[in-house]
């Protein structure tokens, strides 16, 4: 899934990290895998900028070696001014409550990992906060995906002009539930049915009658994720 994430999200300048490497390194060990805080901070930044009641924007990292677990990475901003700063992580590798300080950016001290160089990779997850909501209004998906075209613009900068933009919504259903898990939206001019295809997948193009109009939209069951259709 994360994959296809940062496939959608090209001009996002925070999905184009990949693998932690060498980088500037700071009273760390030339074998620790290690990123400039600045590079790591925005990342985290447009995570916390996003109104999160209309996309969820998460940061995760993990490890190449498939038998280190993300409770076994430790990440240290390592600050001349500062100290060692520790990261937090969660037990699914989660990165929360990074520090946005002026000071840091200034510095741009190493974040440094427990880890050996080029074994750490970060992972985008953009997602939409509906996936336990049985019914909700047609404007939802409008809110989510302007609140990421918003985001993409504000990455991609002087690229804004060319870069994608969210023309839907991929709803992902577990497989066992391809051509029964079904979408319903009672709009005036009669019901439109949509059913998951044989990967448990049903695309939802963002259709301007149905904005106007904003009609319920039923879910038949709970998808595993929902994430934006990109350009």
């Amino acid at each position: 899934m994360f994959n296809r994430i940062r496939k959608s999200l090209g001009f996002l300048k925070i999905a184009a990290l990949g693998i932690f490497c060498g980088g500037q390194s700071v009273r760390a060990a030339d074998t620790n895998a290690s990123v400039p805080y600045k590079v790591l901070n925005q990342m985290c930044e447009a995570a916390d900028s996003v109104n999160r009641s209309n996309v969820i924007l998460s940061v995760f990292i993990s490890s190449t070696n498939k038998t280190v677990l993300p409770t076994a990475i430790r990440l240290i901003i390592q600050s001349k001014t500062e100290g060692n700063l520790p990261v937090q992580i969660g037990t699914n590798g989660l990165i929360s409550n990074f520090p946005h300080e002026k000071a840091l950016q200034k510095e741009n001290p190493a974040v440094v990992s427990n880890q050996p160089k080029g074994s750490l990779r970060t992972s985008v997850n953009l997602l939409f906060p509906i996936q336990n909501e049985s019914t909700f209004r047609y404007a939802r998906i409008r809110d989510g995906a302007d609140e990421v075209n918003k985001l993409i613009k504000e990455q991609a900068g002087l690229l804004s002009w060319v870069a994608p933009k969210t023309k839907g919504l991929d709803f992902h259903f577990p497989k066992e539930s391809a051509g029964k898990a079904k979408i319903t939206i009672a709009s005036a001019s009669g019901t439109k049915e949509f059913v998951a295809d044989k990967d448990g997948e049903i695309d939802l193009k963002l259709d301007k009658k149905l904005l106007a109009e904003n009609p319920e939209v039923k879910v038949s069951e709970k998808p595993q994720w929902i994430e934006p259709d990109m350009d």
